[in-house]
């Protein structure tokens, strides 16, 4: 079994499910799979009785998706467990967004299919789906929390922007947003620490393929630093300082052009 397929295709069934794509989600269930739902009695077994149950119900929710961390464990050459953690942000028609950590644990296992030419041939299949954070369940809902709002009210600004998906030293993955991301360094071992508001993270990664990824989002003001120009609060001669306290070198030859670059996403900056 292929781990990185098992992980990259999680992370895709994941993101297109929160925007209300089905068709990957239930492609890669396994006939017998078992899935078990947020809320407490949530439980069905068999993918026709899922594509049943998801049939009969209408929804008019959206979502929105925060930073995702993928975390994996391969169990045998056939068959892994895939673990996502993050923050969804669920959308009323009434305007109410409530945003509620989950954690979904995926199980996959290779099973044998046969084509069109009689060809034989492994494919990963999803057996067991366990998404976590059981919450409390409105006696109107069955598959989506239709009138979770009812229970819980929390307003909160949705996830709706760009992100960077990374693999970390410890091998896990991460999909975060690039509001969330302060500073990023390079380390004597070729890899980047990202200076999360939350947290740091050591990441398989180089400046350069960072700066492609945010398409200008992110400012590199050094060789070795990259910055989030709105969390750059103040600036002086050769450095300036973020706003987590950290305070970054800029090359003297480089200090006009950095300076004004900086200037162009946030003319309230100190300048001392």
């Amino acid at each position: 079994m292929d781990i990185k397929e098992c992980v990259d295709k999680s992370l895709y069934i994941l993101t297109e499910y929160y925007n209300n794509r089905l068709e990957p989600y239930f492609e890669h269930l396994a006939d017998n799979v078992i899935w078990h739902g947020p809320a407490i009695g949530q439980q069905i077994t068999g993918r026709e009785n899922m594509l049943k149950a998801w049939d009969n119900e209408t929804n008019h929710l959206t979502f929105s998706l925060g930073n995702v961390e993928a975390q994996y464990i391969q169990l045998s050459p056939a068959s892994c467990e895939v673990m996502m953690m993050f923050v969804v942000t669920t959308h009323y028609p009434n305007g109410d967004m409530i945003p509620l950590f989950q954690r979904i644990q995926l199980s996959w296992g290779d099973v044998i299919t046969t084509d069109e030419n009689k060809h034989k041939k492994r494919v990963p299949r999803i057996f067991m789906i366990h998404i976590s954070n059981p919450v409390e369940q409105h006696s109107d809902d069955f598959i989506y929390p239709e009138h979770y709002n009812e229970l819980f009210r929390q307003v909160e600004k949705p996830v709706q922007e760009p992100r960077i998906s990374l693999r970390g030293t410890d091998n896990a993955f991460y999909v975060i947003t690039v509001s969330s991301v302060v500073w990023v360094q390079t380390t004597s071992d070729q890899h980047c620490l990202f200076h999360l508001r939350e947290r740091t993270l050591k990441v398989k990664a180089t400046l350069s393929d960072i700066e492609k990824q945010t398409e200008g989002l992110l400012i590199r003001v050094h060789s070795g630093f990259i910055v989030n120009p709105l969390d750059v609060v103040s600036i002086t001669r050769f450095k300036l300082s973020l706003s987590d306290g950290a305070v970054i070198p800029i090359p003297e030859k480089k200090y006009t052009a950095v300076k004004r670059k900086l200037l162009e996403y946030n003319n309230a900056l100190t300048i001392i």
